[in-house]
């Protein structure tokens, strides 16, 4: 059997200890070192957290241990830009560690800011790795071939943009896959049979979705939401660092 690897990265606010603020109590966020020194807003150091973390957390720790699930990690970034009381919580050891060691190895270029002085934030990061087995299990992902010379979504500066939703991360992966929620809850779907779909999608460099894969139980629900995902266009291709066109895997999985 052949396995298939996606790492998920997201940041959220946080409800912070009581001497610290959280994320959208201040003027900016932090800024990490090389990244959104242009556009200090909270959705870019969102994304550039995630394009960090995905750079710098030793996956190969976790594929060695077999873990697959979810770490919260809890830190500050002080007054000064140093990253102080790193904390974790999780029933995974190592992605915990992985994460926790990731999240020590941040530079920071500038502390948050409120009224024109540097302030204190604490946030958590949940830091989320799954395997997801290929095979003949309807209700997993399926295809031939792996990933492993794909790039995640999460990992480029510019995701691919999808026709008829405004450009970034957020649109393409949350919004739709809202949007698609809220349209098999109007043909009367539960969500608990929602909860069993889902989508892979690989982007090609040219902007053409190469690979569609939507996997659930239900044959008929299954070729509702194909029929749904063959309506998706792709007007610009996701870009690297250097502004080359990218070759990416999107990954919904609505359990999550």
């Amino acid at each position: 059997m052949i396995k298939s690897l996606f790492l998920a990265l997201f940041l959220v606010p946080v409800y912070t200890f009581a001497q610290n603020l959280s994320i959208n109590e201040v003027d900016s966020p932090p800024l990490i070192k090389g990244y959104c020194e242009e556009d200090p807003s909270e959705e870019c150091f969102t994304i550039s957290i995630s394009q960090f973390m995905n750079s710098n957390a030793k996956i190969a720790d976790i594929i060695k241990s077999k873990e697959s699930g979810k770490a919260y990690i809890q830190f500050t970034v002080n007054e000064t830009g140093e990253i102080i009381n790193v904390r974790s919580r999780s029933k995974f050891p190592t992605i915990a560690r992985v994460a926790e060691d990731a999240v020590k190895e941040l530079t920071i270029a500038q502390p948050a800011m409120l009224n024109n002085q540097p302030v204190a934030i604490t946030y958590t990061l949940p830091f989320k790795f799954r395997s997801l087995e290929i095979g003949n299990d309807s209700a997993r992902i399926l295809g031939d071939g792996d990933f492993a010379n794909i790039t995640d979504v999460n990992e480029v500066a510019t995701p691919p943009e999808f026709r008829g939703y405004d450009a970034g991360i957020r649109n393409i992966v949350d919004r739709y896959k809202y949007d698609l929620r809220m349209k098999l809850r109007q043909m009367s779907y539960e969500d608990k049979q929602i909860d069993l779909l889902k989508i892979s999608l690989i982007i090609e460099e040219n902007g053409e979705i190469s690979r569609k894969m939507v996997i659930h139980p239900k044959r008929k629900l299954q070729n509702i939401v194909k029929a749904e995902v063959d309506r998706i266009v792709i007007e610009q291709a996701a870009t690297n660092k250097n502004g080359e066109n990218e070759k990416v895997l999107i990954s919904y999985d609505f359990s999550t």
